[in-house]
């Protein structure tokens, strides 16, 4: 099957429907992607870690087949962001060692939640100790450029809820680095400070409010979905490394 060339923003969304995942991808209007056998692929920048990728959209054996085809096109070691199964799917001389992921969005503002009037804006330098103690692998830090402001709650004894505002794509609201202090967890507070910050984010003017979780945080399923949002995405994220044929 032939693959046709996509050379815009533009395009890339019409060729996915809009796909929110897609649309959060999208910084710059000039983007190179290709569609064909039922997939799309589009160089982009990662909302979470703010990094080019190659990304993919479609199901796992049709962006297998697209990405065979663009294997000329891709340098080795290129990130990648397939959907999850696609790897095992790929020829035989390239894998993915990469990470699973849940893609989360919502289109309408959270419920308020019990405890967001105590959510207020916070500094970086109140982050660290939380993050450090709470999610030291968070994908936004105190120090990230990529950060436009973060949002907490206050304990006695320092910072014991956080997220991080990271938007970038026009009219789509991105959070990252939500985090509670394991000392008070079960308490709602991870809902307070989402539910809060994404109510900020449409009232800047977002349409639409996305973010992403690794997919062994298995208590995020019940958070995001208590709070409306949807996860129609599951994908795995990598260095694709092609290796010589036989």
């Amino acid at each position: 099957m032939a693959v046709t060339v996509l050379t815009s923003a533009a395009e890339v969304l019409l060729a996915t429907d809009h796909d929110p995942y897609v649309r959060g991808s999208l910084r710059n209007p000039q983007v190179t992607g290709w569609t064909g056998h039922g997939a799309v692929a589009w160089r982009a920048t990662d909302a979470e870690e703010r990094v080019g990728y190659l990304m993919t959209l479609g199901a796992p054996p049709d962006v297998a087949a697209l990405i065979a085809d663009l294997i000329g096109e891709i340098p080795n070691n290129t990130r990648v962001t397939l959907p999850r199964g696609t790897p095992p799917l790929l020829p035989a001389w390239v894998a993915v060692d990469g990470t699973d992921w849940e893609f989360w969005w919502t289109s309408e503002p959270m419920t308020s939640q019990p405890g967001e009037e105590r959510v207020e804006t916070v500094t970086a330098d109140e982050v660290a100790p939380l993050l450090a103690v709470a999610s030291p692998t968070a994908s936004a830090q105190p120090d990230d450029p990529g950060v436009r402001r973060w949002v907490g709650i206050r304990g006695p004894d320092g910072l014991i809820g956080c997220a991080a505002d990271t938007s970038g794509a026009t009219g789509v609201g991105h959070l990252s680095s939500i985090a509670v202090h394991p000392s008070v967890r079960g308490q709602g507070l991870g809902a307070a400070v989402t539910a809060a910050l994404s109510r900020q984010l449409f009232e800047d003017g977002c349409d639409l409010v996305t973010l992403g979780m690794y997919a062994s945080n298995t208590a995020g399923f019940g958070l995001y979905r208590h709070l409306g949002m949807r996860n129609d995405h599951s994908f795995t994220s990598g260095p694709l490394q092609v290796r010589s044929r036989w």
